[in-house]
């Protein structure tokens, strides 16, 4: 027997519920692909910005501006900086802006708008891939359909979901982070800014290569999630923090299980769901690290470009070895030498890549940033834990939650 348009209307509402909380795994997997056209739709607009701002449109931007500025440095800087910032923040606003609208319209009216517009998207790549490649025969097809392969599986398990949740979140949380500076102000000050005016620091950076400083990144981060994961698991497993009756109710408000009786027991999580929410905790808690590392790594560039001139960055360096020489290079991007140096960039990442470590460790453990992050994300899980619950005690023969 078929549901009821309410009864089909109240499992979207909790599928994308769940979803907004950052927990696909909490939709049944046979509804994992259902209304794909509107939740493919701005992924695929997103990735289509992207492509075409790193394709032509940095470089195009940037030799327009080369050309009214008339190779000035400052402005030629100011221009790359803002191109630069613009295809970060251009495809996620291009993201949101369709999302909103679709959400805005009625199911029918916005399943074929979406589907406008990832034929648009699809479209509009194909071409773009034969204007760059003439000679190109069916590889842009071919590139078009696997992003909208990629796409829908991303959209349909919930990577999409959980990425932008965490996102949400960390954005949100954006005020903790000069908090937790200021509390890990003295080791973060001993660890970097003796390091950024040493020499020998600056040799190292200029030696690696930026696959060698990601691959430090990456450690930095194997290392921290390991922690995360560790205190996320004992919150989880913390009986002693179970709501009481009326404490249920309240979390219960504002949830598609608002109007529905709390059950009094609590439902094992499977597997796959635990898995869900100590990854969410996790990616939000490294983004949150990710966030503090580019705000140092910005504010060690600046005071590099200010107060170590390249002719001193010339004398630390060194001519280096045979096996290892190291040389002063100029960044350029787009063609246009900027008035910075690649050394500078690579000391600058590399230290705040290790400092984001020790801020981490401080984040899971300082009981004042605990309460204005940590325990927010927990309890927001512990809802989330709740209404399904509620929604499964509602059902009890079907498997849907």
């Amino acid at each position: 027997m078929s549901a009821s348009p309410s009864s089909r209307n109240a499992k979207r509402d909790a599928d994308r519920w769940f979803r907004e909380q950052g927990l696909p795994t909490f939709v049944p997997l046979r509804r994992w692909f259902t209304d794909l056209p509107r939740r493919v739709a701005p992924l695929i607009a997103g990735v289509a910005i992207l492509v075409y701002l790193v394709g032509d449109g940095i470089e195009l931007t940037v030799d327009l501006a080369e050309d009214s500025t008339a190779g000035e440095a400052a402005w030629l800087t100011l221009v790359v900086v803002g191109v630069l910032a613009l295809a970060v923040v251009a495809p996620w606003g291009g993201y949101v802006a369709v999302r909103a609208i679709l959400r805005r319209l009625s199911v029918g009216i916005g399943t074929l708008v979406a589907l406008a517009l990832v034929i648009a998207c699809l479209a509009g790549l194909v071409v773009f891939g034969y204007q760059n490649n003439p000679q190109a025969t069916v590889g842009p097809v071919f590139w078009a359909l696997l992003v909208l392969i990629l796409c829908v599986l991303v959209t349909g398990m919930g990577g999409g979901a959980l990425i932008s949740w965490a996102s949400r979140l960390a954005v949100h949380n954006a005020s903790a982070i000069g908090h937790m500076a200021s509390i890990a102000l003295p080791v973060i000050l001993m660890l970097v800014v003796f390091a950024f005016f040493s020499a020998e620091v600056w040799q190292m950076a200029s030696a690696l290569n930026w696959g060698s400083i990601a691959l430090v990144g990456l450690v930095v981060a194997i290392l921290a999630g390991i922690v995360v994961l560790r205190v996320s698991a004992s919150e989880i497993d913390d009986d002693a923090q179970a709501p009481t009756e009326v404490q249920r109710r309240a979390m219960l408000a504002d949830t598609p299980a608002e109007h529905l009786p709390a059950p009094a027991e609590h439902q094992r999580l499977r597997a796959p769901q635990r898995f869900n929410i100590l990854i969410a905790m996790t990616i939000a808690q490294l983004l949150q690290a990710l966030f503090f590392a580019l705000l140092l790594a910005a504010l060690l560039i600046i005071i590099g470009s200010i107060a170590i001139p390249i002719g001193v960055v010339e004398i630390w360096l060194g001519p280096g070895s045979e096996s290892q020489p190291l040389i002063t290079e100029p960044l350029i991007v787009a063609g246009v030498e900027l008035p910075l140096t690649v050394n500078l960039l690579k000391a600058a990442m590399l230290l705040s890549l290790i400092a984001s470590l020790p801020f981490v460790f401080s984040a899971v453990s300082e009981a004042r940033y605990r309460e204005r992050f940590f325990d927010p994300i927990m309890v927001d899980m512990r809802r989330a834990i709740l209404v399904r619950d509620v929604l499964h005690a509602k059902a009890p023969r079907s498997r849907d939650v």
